[in-house]
This record gives C-alpha cells, sequence and structure tokens, in this order.
C-alpha cells in the first residue's frame, strides 16, 4: 500500500467554455469559492495541496495568499500552449510518490474523495468516475459484472454510458507527463485501470454552472 503523498490541482487554463475571463476555480458559489471548497476537501485527506496558476494567476495567487498560506503556488508560463497534462506534470515537481490529481473546475464531496484517497493506497493507478451527467462528457465504458471491483476499460465521446470522467486520477508523479492531448488520452494505454466512484460536479460550460449551483446544496 503507498499512501498519496500530495494532490494536484490544474487551475491554470482559460475556462473558455464558460467565458466569463475568470479561473473557473475563482467562481464564487453560494459565496464560497470553487478553488476554496476544493481545498477544504482535500487538506483532510493529503498532506500537501499544489496549486498549478496560469491564466490571471494573479487572481489565485492573492486568493490563496488570503484563505489557504498552507497550499504550494506552482507557475505554469506556459499555460496557452500547453495542456491539463502539463500544468498537472508542472505541479507534480517535487513529490516522489503518488499523486492525486484533479481539476481546478471540481467540486467534489469530502465522503468521496476521503473513499478515493483510502482506495487510491490499493492501486498503481486508480481513476476517479462520476454518474455522467456533464454536457460535454467523456464517457466511460466499465466492467459489468457487479461481484467485481470497478474497472475502467474505455474512454468514448460518442457512446452514452452511466459513467463519465472525473477529471481526477491516481498515480506516480509522471503518470500524464508525456500526454499530447487530452489528460484520459494518456490514461488509454494503461487500460484497463481499477476505478472508483466520485460524487461531484464539474464546471465547463454555463450549463454546467446551473448544475453546480445545486449541487453544492446536497454536499
Amino acid at each position: 500500500m503507498q499512501p498519496v503523498e500530495g494532490a494536484v490541482i490544474a487551475a491554470a487554463g482559460l475556462g473558455s467554455r464558460l467565458g466569463l475571463g475568470m479561473p473557473k476555480c475563482m467562481l464564487e458559489i453560494e459565496g464560497t469559492t470553487v478553488l476554496s471548497r476544493l481545498i477544504a476537501v482535500l487538506e483532510k485527506h493529503v498532506p500537501s495541496i499544489h496549486v498549478v496558476v496560469g491564466y490571471r494567476e494573479e487572481l489565485i495567487i492573492d486568493h490563496c495568499a488570503r484563505f489557504h498560506r498552507n497550499v504550494v503556488i506552482v507557475r505554469n508560463p506556459e499555460f496557452r500552449t500547453t495542456n491539463t497534462a502539463a500544468s498537472m506534470t508542472c505541479g507534480a515537481r517535487g513529490l516522489r510518490r503518488k499523486v492525486l490529481f484533479l481539476d481546478g473546475d471540481l467540486l467534489i464531496s469530502e465522503a468521496s474523495i476521503a473513499n478515493f484517497v483510502t482506495k487510491a493506497q490499493e492501486s498503481d493507478v486508480l481513476l476517479g468516475v462520476t454518474r455522467a451527467k456533464s454536457e460535454q462528457a467523456v464517457f466511460v465504458q466499465t466492467s459489468c459484472n457487479p461481484q467485481q471491483p470497478l474497472s475502467a476499460n474505455g474512454f468514448t465521446r460518442e457512446l452514452a454510458q452511466p459513467y463519465e470522467w472525473a477529471n481526477v486520477v491516481a498515480g506516480p508523479p509522471d503518470l500524464v507527463a508525456s500526454a499530447d492531448g487530452f489528460v484520459y488520452e494518456a490514461l488509454i494505454p494503461l487500460l484497463p485501470l481499477p476505478a472508483a466512484m466520485l460524487d461531484l460536479c464539474e464546471i465547463d460550460t454555463p450549463s454546467d454552472l446551473k448544475q453546480a449551483e445545486s449541487f453544492v446544496r446536497t454536499i
């Protein structure tokens, strides 16, 4: 068993699909930023948290200086020309053991992240899945045998499935270092992978944001 050493939150992107002109993690829902909510559920279960910044980084840096002085800020100055995988790899520098990688636009229940971190100790790589509900979901094809642990066997954007990729994965610090495209694409050569359910909501589009506003009242 290998405990999770730290979490890397990728928050460097432009958030262009939402189009609000700010990092998505800085959106306030019910008076609290998405980033603050994410840090609050993580800090009880992982020893360290790295937040990778790029687009309008001053907003996140100032916010963390005021409210989250325990997190480590990692800059990705190439955020306009690199992808989320590059930010995650950048954020994992200095970590030597298992890392929890997450997008910065997630709202997650504390109970499910606690369960995920516990399960992550048992596998070299653990993939996060959630009930399909996002507007632009990447669906996960899973094992159908209820007698067996949940396993991810493939990804698809075309064929609707009960579960979608949660943009959460635990593994070695260099897990997605060679990715040229999306993070999940770097995981395809490793399939099948053990998977664990997460109760979460991702914010990519205005429709997702409306769902998120309802979701926070349930966690």
